[in-house]
């Protein structure tokens, strides 16, 4: 260890005894200087500003938090150009030794092949922490500017940014000792860096080269630690490259000290190549990956509610079928030149809870039967000639993609629109989880959740919307109707997506199933019959829970039922003098306890932060009074106070007409306050009975923004918050700066100019002492 030590010393003495090592040294700081410190820069102009303004201003909202959202780029930009420097670095350090003759001095001496290589490669390392010291000195500066910074990421950045250079020094070393000409070296090791970073899309539709390419590339192997998550995948691959390309140094030095044929050479090179293949494929399978998640709120695990769902699985096989559909959604997503992306960025999270888990993959062409859109649009004959012109737009392989005829033996798809979609199964039973037509595409985990729940648990939430008398309905997707938060599968915030059933019954024709979750009596527009109104009002006395959406206008419907719990939805409608909108559009604010009936999102931030309450729109809301009775408590949970400006209309009312005027005459009536949503809960039967009823059913609407902050809060809290299954997150506490715009500008001029100048002088005497000497 000593003589490898000795090496390592004289190669780093020999470095920056050479004018490149203090101009590549310069020349990175002031480069990195000016990526660290411009954010600092902007973000500092930002919060003068916005304190200026707002006193009381909370910060910088964006999730991720300062430590992140300032350098998460500068990182990025860091590892791109760090292939740029090194090049330059180690195309002479073993190549000099070659062209100066010194190297058979070296081989004439007691030293070993692979104390020269790894004495050599422990001086680029040498170099290497300098570079690290300077980005270090960068981070600390960010470190103490911010207030609470998550200084772990900033740790996880420094470790991936070092790994990644001292891979490039074992490369460089490697390509150094292959050519005597510099120069040529040089323009080797950029060509492998290019290859490296490349290889990742070579051959990706073929499974043979797909895991083989994508372990080889270096392209986002420090993207996860610069993120804050350590993963043993990612360090043993730094470390089986360098130990492969310091290997192949002391093979090739090993051959010119030989004197046996280029097959000796060529099985070693070979040798050593299957073996870090081979320990690479076994460090990177599920359930033999360690992680380390360093960011304060474990941004990169899935979150606790998510990992309780998953232990609901008893660790037998889940087999998760990919579906994917040439001309359907998302079906680039779905590719084979995709999977990796597929596998390793999507069910990584999930398969490090639960690493039993089989993807297997399915490549199909069809749409819905009487869809003659995409053959007219391509002027094609039918939809194989329509899947073969596709397939070359796409630059897809026709020939992976099955037909329509024998998809359609398989398995039914037409329900799920013939999209990009997952079709889980585990002992027997089998549900989807969807993909979605945004940026993200992949779902989220209150959809992964709902999905596991589906499959562990032995039966289903069920939500049963009354029909017969023109509700508002879960099948459409009208501005009037709830299909879109109900069952539409393409909208992620809808509940089918999140575990939740719903469907209608019919009142006349059966009876209420006992299986039913939630009764749903929404708006309805004609009068009940007494055979409905009996069997809900027997529904609601055995102690089941329901939601009951009055509307302004229509109060006789659903009175006869409300009598029973103690409500009323009284006569008229709400007005209010709007200046900019019609007189019946009305916000509900959510009282307090409202907010912790679930964790809506906007929900969960008042109960940590106490935000300001929520809101939601209301069009043409009927006041709800209330008794309690038959051993109901009975609480708001939208109201607004009165004023003089704000009545109960009971003459008649039009919209888009004159504004209306208040008259004790036609029965308009002003109150205190006005309350347009209650909850009603009672121990009955060993339970607690849970009832909403609402004075508006506009407010659920998709034009409404679905119940805006309320959310689907009202039907997690009468499914006792076990759906959806909610993620929050608590916000960043690394929200403010300490220093402003001066100390910044400062801090500009002192990594961009000063420091770099006085590196560059602390070379230049150097070097002159040196060259006097």
């Amino acid at each position: 260890m000593g003589i490898i030590l000795k090496i390592a010393k004289a190669e780093l003495r020999s470095l920056f005894y050479s004018p490149i090592a203090w101009f590549l040294t310069v020349v990175f700081f002031v480069v990195c200087g000016i990526q660290f410190v411009n954010p600092i820069v902007i973000f500092s102009r930002i919060q003068d500003v916005m304190q200026q303004s707002d006193p009381k201003w909370l910060g910088f909202d964006d999730i991720s938090g300062l430590s992140f959202n300032m350098f998460g780029g500068t990182y990025n930009k860091v590892v791109e150009n760090l292939y740029l420097f090194l090049p330059l670095l180690t195309m002479g350090v073993i190549n000099r030794e070659i062209q100066s003759g010194s190297i058979k001095m070296l081989y004439s001496s007691p030293l070993r092949t692979r104390e020269i290589v790894l004495g050599k490669y422990l001086g680029l390392m040498g170099f290497n922490m300098v570079l690290l010291i300077s980005l270090a000195l960068l981070l600390v500066t960010g470190w103490f500017s911010i207030v609470n910074a998550d200084y772990k990421v900033f740790l996880s950045a420094l470790l991936a940014i070092f790994l990644l250079s001292n891979t490039y020094a074992a490369i460089g070393l490697f390509l150094s000792s292959l050519t005597s000409y510099q120069i040529l070296a040089g323009v080797l090791t950029f060509a492998v860096f290019f290859a490296l970073k490349a290889v990742q899309w070579l051959w990706q539709d073929y499974d043979f080269f797909r895991d083989l390419t994508w372990f080889l590339s270096i392209a986002n192997r420090t993207e996860q630690m610069l993120s804050g998550m350590i993963t043993t995948r990612d360090l043993a691959y730094f470390v089986l490259i360098i130990a492969m390309f310091l290997s192949f140094a002391c093979i090739k030095l090993k051959s010119t000290q030989e004197s046996r044929p280029w097959r000796v050479s060529f099985l070693r090179y070979t040798g050593v190549f299957m073996l870090v293949l081979a320990i690479g494929y076994f460090t990177s399978r599920p359930g033999y990956v360690g992680y380390l998640d360093v960011t304060a709120r474990q941004m990169n695990t899935l979150h606790p509610a998510t990992q309780a769902v998953i232990k609901e699985l008893d660790g037998s096989p889940l087999k998760v079928t990919l579906y994917t559909n040439l001309l359907g959604k998302n079906s680039r997503s779905g590719f084979p030149n995709m999977r990796n992306q597929y596998v390793w960025h999507f069910w990584e999270s999930i398969r490090r809870f639960y690493p039993n888990i089989d993807l297997q993959y399915e490549y199909y062409y069809d749409f819905k039967d009487g869809d003659s859109s995409a053959i007219k649009g391509l002027n094609a004959k039918d939809i194989h000639e329509v899947a073969e012109k596709v397939a070359e737009i796409l630059d897809a392989r026709l020939s992976i993609f099955k037909r329509p005829e024998e998809i359609r033996k398989e398995i039914d798809l037409s329900k799920e629109e013939y999209g990009l979609v997952m079709l889980l199964e585990y002992k027997g039973k089998r549900t989807f989880l969807r993909t979605y037509q945004d940026d993200r595409v992949w779902p989220d985990q209150n959809h992964i959740s709902g999905s596991i729940r589906r499959l562990a648990r032995d039966t289903v939430p069920a939500m049963l919307f009354t029909t017969g008398h023109y509700e508002r309905s879960p099948y459409k997707f009208g501005e009037r109707d709830y299909g879109s938060h109900t069952r539409n599968i393409s909208n992620r915030g809808a509940l089918v997506n999140k575990g939740v059933d719903a469907d209608t019954v019919s009142l006349l024709r059966s009876d209420i199933p006992d299986s039913t979750d939630i009764l749903v009596v929404a708006d309805p527009r004609s009068a009940l019959d007494t055979v409905e109104q009996r069997k809900i009002v027997a529904y609601l006395e055995s102690g089941k829970d329901a939601i009951l959406y009055a509307e302004a206008g229509k109060q006789q419907m659903l009175n006869p039922i409300l009598q029973a719990i103690g409500v009323k939805a009284d006569n008229g409608i709400i007005v209010t003098d709007n200046l900019h909108d019609q007189p019946h559009y009305l916000a509900g604010t959510m009282l307090h306890n409202t907010h912790y009936m679930a964790a809506e999102p906007y929900m969960f931030d008042y109960q940590v932060y106490q935000k300001a309450p929520g809101i939601v729109s209301h069009v043409g809301a009927a006041n709800l009074s209330y008794r309690e009775t038959n051993g109901f408590r009975i609480e708001p949970v939208f109201k607004f106070k009165g004023n003089r400006k704000t009545w109960m209309e009971n003459g008649v009312f039009v919209a888009d007409s004159a504004a209306p005027i208040f008259s004790k005459v036609e029965g308009d009536v002003k109150k205190n306050e006005y309350v347009t949503a209650v909850r009603l809960v009672r121990k009955i039967n060993n339970r607690e009975q849970r009832i909403i009823v609402t004075g508006d059913g506009d407010f659920m609407t998709t034009l409404r923004q679905e119940g805006g902050s309320f959310g689907s809060g009202g039907y997690s809290w009468l499914l006792d918050n076990e759906y959806p299954v909610y993620h929050n997150t608590p916000k960043p506490k690394d929200t403010f700066l300490r220093i402003g715009k001066r100390q910044a500008k400062v801090l500009w001029l002192s990594y961009v100019y000063i420091l770099p100048g006085l590196i560059l002088l602390a070379g230049t005497i150097i070097l002159t002492r040196r060259k006097r000497k």
